[in-house]
């Protein structure tokens, strides 16, 4: 009996630890995507940065919200998220090899790529 309960706490801490990487990597990789988002970004008007800047403020509050969760290991969640970061990717290629693309893409591809992985990792037991 304390066997089979100490097995199956094992498989739990294993399976969170992924989660843990993947919350941690989340967040790295999504205020690294800001800062070249911000970096890259070409000069806009007074009006316009307003809310391009207040859509920065939302995506960070919306990125620290989600980490909790995926530190909790949900499941769906990270799984929707993965779904939602590999359609990021396809989206990007597909303008990227158009030539009609933000100037940031090349450079925020790999963060997307990274946290689809990582959050792939976690929630479908990938290598």
């Amino acid at each position: 009996m304390m066997k089979n309960f100490s097995e199956a706490t094992e498989l739990v801490e294993s399976s969170l630890k992924k989660y843990q990487l993947a919350g941690i990597s989340f967040l790295v990789l999504n205020v690294l995507y800001i800062i070249i988002a911000w970096w890259k970004m070409p000069p806009v008007d007074l009006e316009m940065s307003k809310v391009v800047y207040g859509g920065f403020v939302v995506f960070f509050i919306l990125v620290l919200i989600l980490i909790p969760l995926i530190f909790r290991g949900k499941r769906l969640l990270v799984q929707v998220l993965a779904f939602i970061y590999g359609g990021r990717i396809i989206f990007s290629l597909y303008f990227l090899l158009g030539g009609d693309t933000y100037p940031a893409v090349p450079y925020l591809l790999p963060c997307v790529v990274l946290t689809f992985y990582l959050l792939g990792r976690a929630a479908w037991d990938w290598p």
